[in-house]
């Protein structure tokens, strides 16, 4: 594949992802959290379902500690990353909840090195911890977190931070499947355990799925576009360009989506932040794209 298209498809990536916010930031308005997740959940198995009957034979090489690593991405990764990502909204701006997302690099390398005893620069616990730092300054500004309207959002930020660990560690876990098994296989596999997660907690805490509400006030269309365009095509762009662009180029192309997150949060939904937040953010950005290099060497 051509450099330049590569590059144009993870950065194309990143803008449909954040299209995302025209439809989630106002639906969590009329419908419970988990309700949506677990709908974009079952469409996404909908739609990669066959790919059980294509790769069957992967489900002989099922073993019991499979079983766990397969939960992890599914509830953990998928269900529980989402889940914390979308109810941050609730307490932030979203495009402070995008913004945090940038630290995963740092989740994922750090659990590498926890549980997969990989190797890393020392450079690398540098150029982390100044990533953490400016992802307070991020989140907070110069206020106090945890006094009145400021407490709200220090419940937001540990949301998004908590969906950017639930990411970075299924990257951990996936990287552990993909030793084994199909591509195809494991992101199945992820939606399924996904669905089964999050349909649970919809059963549970809310009484079902909400298909009435969803169909009287048309919220399927807005469910549909979120699942499909901005989930599972954004990632197939993703992953199609990214096996030809460095990872550190990677790590500046994904930016389109803070940023893109940002002017539509700005210019659509009259939600600026500030120009510290700003700055923060951009150290934040280099922190990572030198985390990302170091990785790569």
């Amino acid at each position: 594949m051509n450099v330049n298209l590569a590059c144009m498809l993870v950065a194309m990536c990143g803008i449909l992802r954040s299209t995302d916010l025209y439809f989630r930031n106002p639906i969590i308005a009329s419908l419970p959290v988990v309700v949506l997740i677990s709908w974009e959940h079952l469409i996404n198995l909908l739609l990669v379902s066959p790919v059980f009957w294509v790769k069957r034979r992967q489900f002989k090489l099922i073993a019991a500690r499979d079983v766990f690593l397969f939960i992890m991405v599914g509830c953990g990764a998928s269900a529980m990353g989402v889940l914390c990502f979308t109810e941050a909204f609730r307490y932030i701006n979203p495009a402070l909840a995008v913004l945090m997302q940038k630290l995963q690099p740092i989740m994922t390398i750090s659990l590498g090195v926890i549980l997969l005893r990989e190797k890393v620069n020392r450079r690398f616990f540098g150029w982390a911890f100044l990533a953490i730092i400016c992802s307070y300054f991020v989140s907070f500004g110069l206020a106090d977190p945890f006094t009145g309207e400021w407490k709200k959002s220090a419940i937001g930020a540990g949301l998004a931070a908590a969906a950017a660990f639930f990411w970075g560690s299924g990257t951990i876990w996936g990287k552990i499947l993909l030793q084994k098994y199909d591509q195809s296989f494991v992101l199945a596999g992820r939606f399924l355990l996904g669905s089964i997660f999050t349909v649970s907690l919809a059963l549970v805490f809310h009484g079902g799925l909400k298909s009435e509400l969803i169909l009287n006030e048309g919220l399927y269309k807005s469910i549909f576009y979120m699942a499909t365009i901005s989930g599972i095509l954004a990632t197939s762009f993703f992953y199609a360009g990214l096996k030809w662009v460095k990872a550190s180029l990677a790590s500046i192309l994904e930016l389109f989506f803070p940023v893109s997150s940002v002017l539509i949060m700005w210019l659509s939904f009259n939600r600026p932040i500030t120009p510290l937040q700003i700055a923060a953010a951009l150290l934040m950005f280099f922190a990572v794209y030198q985390v990302n290099r170091l990785a790569e060497k």
